[in-house]
């Protein structure tokens, strides 16, 4: 069962929506953190450029969870935009980089896999990581 999200929605109330809903699937760990903060990022982006042009915007989140693997399953109608086809922010100079990106960067760099699809003007964005795990490029020891 996927959530429904208003982009007016507090990114505390979305993450309570979420612990309320899946309980165990949500343990703490610095994986399960690393969703949160990709959710954070996708309600952020969704406001500051989906929402602007819909008054009555929401997307949906669906978390499947098998074996500590752990998908991020976001859908919203819209214009399509793939963001796994944004460059890495850190390969451009910083006075010749355009402003944003940072948050679809931090998305892709705590994700093991990222895939998107456009269908019938529904956006859908798969998240995947393994909570089991901790990060193998985790510099921030």
């Amino acid at each position: 069962m996927a959530l429904s999200i208003q982009s007016s929605e507090t990114v505390a109330s979305i993450l309570q929506k979420i612990r309320d809903h899946y309980g165990a699937l949500c343990l703490d760990n610095d994986r399960v953190n690393e969703c949160y903060t990709i959710i954070d990022e996708f309600h952020s982006n969704i406001r500051a450029h989906v929402a602007t042009k819909n008054d009555h915007c929401q997307w949906s989140l669906e978390i499947v969870c098998h074996d500590g693997i752990m998908q991020l399953e976001f859908e919203y109608a819209g214009p399509g935009f793939d963001p796994t086809r944004v460059g890495p922010v850190s390969d451009q100079p910083v006075e010749s980089r355009p402003i944003g990106g940072l948050g679809l960067n931090i998305m892709a760099q705590l994700s093991d896999d990222m895939n998107y699809c456009y269908q019938d003007g529904v956006n859908k964005l798969t998240i995947t990581l393994d909570t089991t795990s901790s990060r193998e490029d985790d510099t921030c020891h």
